[in-house]
């Protein structure tokens, strides 16, 4: 695993792993969102980071790197085919909401900085009360 933090944009060793396990993707994001070692998330470590967790968490950030923000896909996926993946459509009805709300949003200097969020209904009664 050393191999692949000294090269962290190469995708050698755990960053090929990364790739192909899902599961391992998974554990590394709540490691990073948690700043715990690999080792310590699978019950085995001492707190302290070993040369292999810090591999991992390096090959992690190289991943994530190669990931686009707005897609999911990484070039890599699509080699010669620009058709690799084809497009899917889903309707977020929260996201439906807060677009409708930002409709009513001035435009200008009153409507800068407006944010539109949800919040449950409930908790929603209970902030006028």
């Amino acid at each position: 695993m050393a191999g692949a933090a000294a090269h962290p944009g190469q995708h050698g060793g755990a960053g090929k792993r990364l790739i192909a396990d899902a599961q391992l993707r998974d554990e590394l994001e709540l490691c990073d969102r948690y700043g715990i070692p690999h080792s310590v998330f699978l019950g085995a470590g001492d707190g302290r980071w070993t040369d292999t967790d810090r591999a991992k968490a390096l090959a992690y950030a190289a991943y994530r790197r190669s990931v686009c923000g707005q897609c999911g896909t990484r070039a890599a996926e699509w080699g010669e085919d620009r058709f690799a993946y084809v497009t899917t459509t889903v309707r977020c009805v929260g996201c439906e909401l807060i677009a409708r709300e930002q409709d009513h949003v001035p435009e200008g200097p009153d409507g800068y900085g407006v944010r539109i969020g949800l919040v449950p209904r409930e908790a929603r009664g209970q902030q006028g009360q």
